[in-house]
């Protein structure tokens, strides 16, 4: 019990220093910020996402407009709830917002954000997904697996011919599923599923991981503490 008070003393006394910091840089900044509620000190407006975010956040638009300013832990977020301004800043002024958040997970799994997933917008990531677009998915290298990509539809159609004799219930969604990932796979290893590893439950594991709250994405000051991997 007394370890847990110390992390409490610990926190409220980061989330003052960060509450202070952050107040004083938002009244310094000479331009006005768009409208949005109050927020606690050290949480911000993150106890206002609930159980269902695109319902609570659809209903503060409601009240603040297209275009509002939250707080989740340290971190400013501008919600964009109107097709006008999400052109605005998804075409018009997408250079600005091109980038993605600085996230803990992707420099643990993405090689400190070296990967086209999470790295930072700039010469690197264009670099990056020029090598992507001549040497992975140019139409020379998807057409080399055209023999492959016939296989493989040929195999799943034989599948649904025996089923249709047996009289046996298919279940299209997941036979699509399952055929996607095969062409995936012996892409991506030259061989299928059954002679190696699985991948899929690693990719599922990962976006699992991606999706997980962490506090220390909130409140970097955190960090430190590893106190994310009790949210995961």
């Amino acid at each position: 019990m007394s370890s847990w008070i110390i992390i409490a003393v610990l926190l409220a006394i980061i989330g003052g220093f960060t509450y202070l910091q952050w107040s004083a840089k938002h009244h310094t900044n000479d331009r006005r910020p768009p409208p949005g509620p109050r927020g606690l000190p050290i949480l911000g407006h993150l106890h206002m996402l609930g159980l269902l975010p695109h319902r609570n956040l659809h209903c503060l638009a409601k009240k603040y407009g297209p275009i509002m300013q939250l707080r989740f832990g340290v971190v400013p977020v501008v919600v964009v709830s109107s097709p006008q301004a999400a052109e605005l800043f998804l075409k018009t002024h997408d250079l600005v917002f091109a980038s993605r958040p600085n996230l803990m997970v992707a420099q643990y799994l993405n090689y400190g954000r070296k990967g086209l997933a999470f790295a930072e917008y700039g010469s690197y990531w264009r670099n990056l997904r020029k090598l992507c677009t001549l040497e992975l998915l140019s139409n020379l290298k998807i057409d080399s697996f055209k023999a492959m990509r016939r296989e493989e539809v040929a195999t799943m159609i034989r599948s649904f011919k025996d089923a249709a004799k047996n009289r046996a219930v298919v279940d299209l969604s997941a036979n699509v599923g399952s055929l996607v990932e095969d062409m995936a796979h012996r892409m991506l290893f030259g061989h299928s599923r059954d002679e190696g590893f699985d991948f899929i439950p690693v990719v599922h594991e990962v976006l699992r991981l991606v999706g997980a709250f962490n506090l220390a994405d909130y409140i970097p000051y955190v960090g430190a503490l590893d106190l994310q991997v009790r949210f995961l």
